[in-house]
């Protein structure tokens, strides 16, 4: 056996709570569970294990998964706060990200997996440049994703002929070793209909099918976006994204918070995966995505930071607390978006609700349930923690009490990334992102 972790407190394995059990790891699976009595004499001995972690004081629960973020946008934290999205992306986001090289997007995406190992995440669904760098930094951090190059065109045929020349040579050179299966695979990624034209869109739904990868975008985010799109497409977001092809089953749409209730059934009818980022559209103004009309429908979901750019943190615990508050706060209604519910989306298991039982997962080798032949994704946390006492619910505390703080151990791919709150090399991380942050700051104050 690879790793066992025995005498666990309370471990939830997505849809039941265990008490006093343990879980056996090999070959990056979970293969067992024991106990699950409360009394001592129903647990099965600690059987032999290349590493063995104590249990006692801990709370298992499934990894969070990420659904949408920019994941080296950690050097540009704190960079472009209390402004609109337009402005924001147009006077200090874009100019920044102009002058990004491949070194700036390895060692930001490396510190944002410190950051989310830190903060029990396992796996983060990227969006953003130098899609090579993203891959191996989030491999040698052990961290799961998908990536995906943004690819904008502006509406311009000799921009679009460099975006879809760059992600043919990406799909050819990296796309082999990381489809659809691989702990880090692939996605296509064009970043919204704002910035896309429909021939970009169409050729990026093409290459998706092709490759049997994701298809990832922004979507229906603002309420301006929905006006231009009318004044200027002659249709809503939604609705535009579903003539081009965007949504799919196999497609994941960031943020959809302005929909219409025909288009709720349109995201429901296609099987499109919809992301929820509280923070960021708080922070933005936004607006509040449609939680109940969504989860009515049986429509699958996420749950994201987005980018530290407009966050300012990867903090799943941050994102759940907000993702519950907000909903209920904007729809005058405490029993909206439940503790419960709130999880499943954060853990992945929102994903396959609803009564698409047919539903491939988004991403196989991603686990978001403690069950045998489940990926072994996992995260433990300190139940001593000041913000986890006492225990009357625990998947209360999780969402309504804890911070990122909590995390004791996380587990990925049966791989420990970090045992009592220590990730090896962390401060060479550190380190290298401060100097990449300071000289991309450096260059464009330059220019």
């Amino acid at each position: 056996m690879d790793l066992v972790v025995h005498d666990i407190d309370f471990l939830w394995t997505g849809e039941t709570l265990l008490e006093k059990s343990s879980i056996s790891v090999e070959d990056g699976e979970i293969v067992a569970i024991a106990g699950g009595d409360t009394t001592p004499a129903a647990r099965e001995p600690v059987i032999e294990a290349a590493r063995i972690v104590d249990g006692r004081g801990k709370a298992l629960l499934p990894g969070f998964k990420n659904g949408h973020t920019h994941a080296a946008m950690t050097l540009l934290r704190g960079y472009g706060d209390d402004m609109a999205l337009q402005e924001w992306l147009q006077t200090r986001i874009w100019p920044v990200e102009a002058a990004l090289t491949p070194e700036d997007i390895y060692w930001g995406t490396r510190l944002a997996a410190l950051e989310m190992i830190r903060t029990g995440t396992t796996f983060a669904n990227d969006m953003y440049f130098y899609p090579r760098d993203a891959v191996r930094a989030f491999e040698d951090a052990g961290i799961k994703a998908a990536v995906g190059l943004a690819l904008f065109d502006f509406f311009d045929e000799e921009r679009r002929a460099q975006e879809t020349s760059r992600m043919e040579e990406i799909l050819r050179d990296v796309g082999a070793s990381h489809g659809r299966g691989a702990p880090v695979s692939l996605t296509v990624a064009p970043h919204s209909i704002y910035t896309c034209g429909p021939e970009l869109l169409r050729w990026s739904v093409a290459a998706a099918d092709e490759a049997g990868l994701v298809l990832h975008t922004h979507l229906a985010e603002t309420r301006t976006e929905v006006e231009n799109a009318r004044r200027d497409l002659g249709m809503s977001p939604f609705s535009y994204a579903h003539s081009v092809g965007l949504l799919s089953e196999n497609a994941i749409a960031a943020h959809a918070v302005w929909l219409e209730p025909e288009e709720i059934a349109m995201a429901a009818s296609s099987g499109v995966t919809v992301v929820y980022n509280p923070a960021s559209n708080m922070k933005l103004a936004s607006g509040a995505f449609p939680f109940r009309a969504f989860a009515d429908r049986g429509v699958p979901m996420m749950l994201a930071p987005d980018g530290v750019a407009s966050n300012n943190n990867l903090d799943m615990f941050d994102e759940m607390k907000l993702a519950s508050l907000l909903q209920k706060h904007h729809n005058a209604d405490p029993e909206l978006m439940t503790a419960r519910e709130t999880l499943d989306v954060a853990i992945g298991a929102a994903m396959r609700r609803g009564d698409r039982s047919h539903r491939t997962d988004l991403f196989p080798a991603v686990g978001s349930a403690i069950v045998p032949g489940a990926p072994a994704d996992f995260v433990l946390l300190d139940l001593s923690h000041p913000q986890m006492v006492p225990v009357h619910n625990l998947i209360s505390n999780v969402v309504y009490a804890a911070g990122g703080g909590v995390v004791d151990t996380v587990v990925c791919g049966g791989r420990v990334l970090m045992e009592d709150g220590e990730v090896p090399g962390s401060e060479e991380v550190i380190t290298e992102a401060r100097r990449c942050a300071s000289a991309l700051v450096q260059r464009v104050a330059t220019h």
